[in-house]
């Protein structure tokens, strides 16, 4: 018979094994694709999880769930210390979940003091008056928590970027009183240089140490053997593997990520027979993530960009095509095209299909029509006006020779899908009759035979002459279309392979994975 005192105890010891986030057959579907499949994630309390996968693995979609973005499909859910998670915009917030985006979501023109500020109750005294020097105590008793020596009254915009990882750290922890809070990293690290990165998995053993339970999203696998205490892999949004981080290598990790052995690439590097004249060069390009970039694109030629999350490969083509600034130089059949200015870009021929799509290409409100000729008008301006019926004509031809499915080219870009919307982009940058064509992540998030298309298209244009520029997050896409393939990490590239010597989906998995951790 069991004692009333040795039934307390069984429970205290039930409560004890309860995970801090538990996560249970959690699928999400878009447009009739699964992107997450039955997942199961348990992070037990005051340890480090991680959350490893390759681009498109799940995680991010996984990350927007727990945070309320996203609503799963049914029959899933979450418990955070035991308690079932209602979805909703606040609801991660106040069952004690704190998430630090890649992106931080610092405003660098205030202070640290009021970046820490945002969403809490300042200090006040007579008359309603900001107690500043209270809320300076506040702020400094706060980076302390994570290791911080900073000027909380400084600029944020003056930190290095392991000093705003750890504000954004800091701003997101709860208040000591308010308990252990589960803390969600998506790639702390992806944007730091090396020497940094010890700095911040201090600050993250700091948080286990106090209790905290954390999540870590990353690409980097020493990163994340180093730091983690289990490891969690999706693969094209299933879990394929949970264990203990100590049980675990890079290699094993590597291959559950990539889903086969990993491939041993030759390591040749000789040059094959360029395609043609050289039309752009690249030289020494950097900026945000990239740390320095050289090659060279030839008439008619595919060459690649590869990389994980974070080696500079998100932010090149919007450098190159002037949305971002950068230094070093670009040119075009040997004219440097200055930084920057998009407007000098498009005069040098060099025309950029953008990632993200509904965040940087598309006009929501605007018409099909519209989208389709925003780059240039001025071959339709008669006397001053825009003659609306030549527009239409130009743009029959492109839905025409594109295969652009619409009901009409008056029709609200938003009536269109995924992939149609992709191909007006596309057509966009066409029209310009580009010497150069730069395309991020074209075939993101559209289906099979829409992929197919985008292809063709991309084929013909080098047929015909143009020189294309492919960053893009899927190696079949890259072993299909380029020529050559770079392989970024850490802003440079450390790989190249070559199609007819080693290049393949395999190849390009294995480099990324590989020779992205530093």
């Amino acid at each position: 018979m069991v004692s009333d005192g040795e039934v307390e105890t069984a429970s205290q010891e039930d409560r004890a094994n309860v995970p801090a986030l538990d996560i249970r057959n959690l699928s999400k579907t878009f447009s009739g694709q699964v992107v997450l499949d039955r997942v199961d994630l348990a992070i037990a309390e005051g340890k480090v999880h991680a959350l490893v996968g390759q681009n498109g693995s799940g995680k991010s979609t996984l990350i927007k769930i727990v945070a309320g973005y996203h609503r799963p499909d049914p029959g899933g859910g979450v418990w955070v210390h035991g308690m079932p998670l209602q979805f909703g915009s606040a609801a991660a917030h106040e069952a004690g979940i704190r998430f630090v985006h890649q992106d931080l979501g610092l405003l660098l023109d205030l202070s640290s003091v009021e970046n820490l500020m945002l969403g809490l109750s300042y200090p006040r005294g007579f008359l309603g008056r900001i107690r500043w020097r209270e809320a300076r105590r506040q702020a400094q008793e706060r980076v302390a928590r994570v290791g911080l020596d900073i000027d909380v009254r400084a600029p944020a915009g003056e930190l290095g970027l392991a000093d705003r990882t750890g504000l954004a750290i800091a701003r997101a922890l709860p208040e000591p009183d308010q308990g252990r809070a589960v803390l969600v990293l998506d790639e702390p690290t992806a944007a730091l240089p090396a020497a940094d990165v010890d700095r911040l998995l201090a600050t993250i053993r700091r948080l286990r140490d106090a209790g905290h339970s954390v999540l870590i999203v990353s690409h980097h696998l020493d990163e994340v053997l180093d730091i983690a205490d289990h490891v969690t892999v999706l693969r094209d949004g299933r879990k394929v593997a949970s264990a203990d981080a100590a049980g675990m290598d890079r290699d094993t990790l590597g291959r559950l990520m990539v889903g086969h052995d990993l491939v041993i690439s030759t390591g040749r590097d000789e040059a094959v027979e360029a395609a043609g004249p050289v039309v752009l060069g690249l030289e020494e390009i950097a900026g945000g993530t990239v740390a320095g970039v050289s090659t060279t694109v030839c008439r008619g030629e595919i060459v690649g960009i590869a990389g994980l999350t974070g080696s500079g490969r998100e932010v090149l083509g919007a450098m190159l095509s002037g949305r971002m600034p950068r230094t070093g130089q670009v040119s075009v059949d040997g004219v440097a095209v200055p930084s920057a200015n998009p407007a000098a870009a498009m005069a040098a021929r060099l025309a950029f299909v953008p990632g993200e799509r509904a965040r940087y290409g598309t006009f929501a409100t605007l018409t099909v029509r519209q989208n389709l000729t925003m780059g240039s008008l001025h071959r339709h301006v008669r006397r001053g006006y825009i003659d609306a019926g030549s527009e239409r004509r130009e743009v029959r031809t492109w839905v025409d020779e594109l295969g652009i499915v619409t009901r009409g080219v008056d029709a609200p870009m938003t009536s269109l899908s995924g992939g149609n919307q992709q191909k007006v982009l596309v057509a966009r940058a066409l029209r310009l009759s580009p010497k150069v064509l730069v395309l991020d992540d074209p075939t993101a998030g559209i289906d099979v035979k829409a992929r197919d298309q985008v292809h063709s298209i991309i084929e013909r244009s080098a047929d015909a002459g143009t020189a294309v520029l492919l960053v893009s997050t899927d190696s079949e896409e890259l072993a299909r279309l380029a020529d050559r393939v770079h392989i970024l990490s850490h802003g440079r590239v450390v790989r190249t392979l070559r199609r007819g010597v080693d290049l393949s989906p395999e190849a390009v998995d294995h480099a990324q994975v590989s020779l992205g951790a530093p």
